[in-house]
């Protein structure tokens, strides 16, 4: 099955709305924290962690679910794009443009595991990007990969509280030992990179 298969119009429209939403919001969000960034640096930044952090989230949901013999799309929620947009000004970002809706998937072992799909990615991501900024040490690349890299890491903490429609919740229905190892990781990540931000 191809990663990108199966993208109606509408479906690709919402991914790009979602995108560019999160992209603005979050581009308003670092330049509200860093007024003496240059906006070409406060665009990048939206962008890269837009693409990684969110987007590629989404995208792992939605080929999960398929891989697992369900039904899934990525959908835009409206509220949650203006709570974004308004947010973002304020010093937060409620990052919650859109989501992969799935069905015909009934088991929480395969819900558990199209809900860990998310976090996942970007605890993999995170760990990369942040090792890659350890290594170059100073310098403009090296802050983007860095920054890039804890967003993803907190995207992963996020995405983990166990409530509501968070994944979290599906994965400790499912796997109790996987949630509390993931997150136990994620925290001591998250502590490690906070100076970048």
């Amino acid at each position: 099955m191809n990663f990108l298969d199966r993208f109606d119009r509408e479906e690709a429209r919402d991914i790009l709305l979602g995108f560019f939403v999160l992209f603005v919001a979050l581009s308003v969000w670092w330049y509200v924290l860093n007024r003496n960034a240059p906006l070409w640096l406060v665009g990048v930044l939206g962008a890269s962690i837009s693409l990684t952090a969110f987007l590629g989230h989404e995208m792992m949901h939605r080929y999960v679910a398929r891989r697992l013999g369900g039904i899934s799309r990525f959908k835009l929620w409206p509220v949650g794009a203006l709570i974004a947009l308004i947010s973002a000004p304020l010093g937060f970002v409620f990052a919650a443009p859109g989501a992969v809706y799935f069905s015909g998937i009934f088991d929480n072992e395969r819900i558990g595991k199209v809900g860990y799909a998310g976090p996942l990615w970007n605890l993999v991501v995170g760990t990369v990007l942040y090792s890659i900024y350890l290594l170059l040490g100073k310098g403009l690349i090296a802050y983007i990969i860095g920054s890039v890299g804890a967003l993803n890491l907190w995207f992963c903490l996020f995405n983990m509280i166990p409530v509501w429609m968070f994944d979290g919740a599906k994965i400790w229905r499912w796997n109790k030992e996987i949630y509390i190892i993931t997150v136990a990781v994620a925290i001591l990540l998250n502590v490690a990179t906070g100076f970048v931000l």
